[in-house]
Formats: C-alpha cells, structure tokens, sequence
C-alpha cells in the first residue's frame, strides 16, 4: 500500500477489499450451485417462481423439471422430448442480451405462451401441462435461436 495513506484508510482500505472478495465468492458459489447438472431431474421440495395454487406443496418433490439455456448462440439444448404431463420449464438466459422475447408455439397452430426475461432476472421458470405434439420456442429476434419440445403420449 502507498506510504502517504493513514493508518485509518489503510484499515478501510483492507476492510472494503475483504468485503468484495468475500461477496465474489458468493457470487461464484451461487452461480456453481445454479449450474445444470442434466437436463432432466427431480425438483427438490421448494420449487422456484412457482405458486402454491399452481402446485400443491405435497406434489412439488415428484415434478420434474426441463432446464433450457440461452446462450450467445441460441438455445441449448435443441431439443426436448418428454412425455405428456406437467413439468417444471426452466429457461436461463445467458445470453448476454439486455432482454429476450421467448414465443411457445404449437407447430403449425397457435402460440402458446410469450414471455420477456430481462438480464436483470435471467432466470423464468413455470410449471407446464402441454398437450401432445410438436412446440417451438423462438426468441423474437433471434429467428434462428429454436428449441423444438417434442411432448409424447
């Protein structure tokens, strides 16, 4: 440290740097703790952004969940299948954009759901009931980001 500091900034000085290593250390444990494991697993018996009258507190522990990253390139992973049923749909943004416009659709029929996940908020996540068919998720603006979820009987 520079000779011309006091002896109380040096102290202030050691103190805010202890604070923010101490904070990216949370910072990257958090972001290790987050990361996907596989793309199919069992939810533990809090389920993130999803309502009791969604989800019954005595059902959440046998959902299960599909993990959707977006990532500078597109969408990971390309496809889905699953069988029919609810599930938890987890999608990541990771995608470095200030805000992705997220468009369900029924192939060949209607859109099934929009959704708008910001940087600020990277992570969105609902629990789902489609029907069986084919379902592309697009990005607004990305006409060559695509996801296709195949639901099976």
């Amino acid at each position: 440290m520079p000779q011309h500091l006091s002896a109380k900034k040096r102290v202030g000085v050691l103190i805010a740097s202890a604070v923010v290593l101490s904070l990216s250390g949370l910072v990257l444990g958090a972001r290790a703790w987050r990361a996907p494991a596989r793309s199919t697993r069992t939810m533990p018996e809090i389920v993130k952004a999803t309502s009791a009258s969604v989800v019954p507190q005595r059902r959440r522990a046998d959902i299960q969940a599909e993990l959707i990253t977006i990532v500078p390139h597109g969408f990971e992973p390309l496809k889905l299948t699953r069988p029919r049923g609810r599930f938890l749909l987890m999608i990541d943004n990771r995608s470095g954009l200030e805000t992705v416009t997220l468009r369900l659709t029924l192939e060949g029929g209607p859109r099934v759901r929009e959704m708008r996940v910001p940087r600020e908020q990277p992570d969105w996540s609902e629990v789902v009931d489609l029907e069986v068919g084919r379902y592309v998720l697009s990005e607004a603006n990305h006409s060559d980001w695509v996801c296709v979820i195949t639901i099976t009987r």
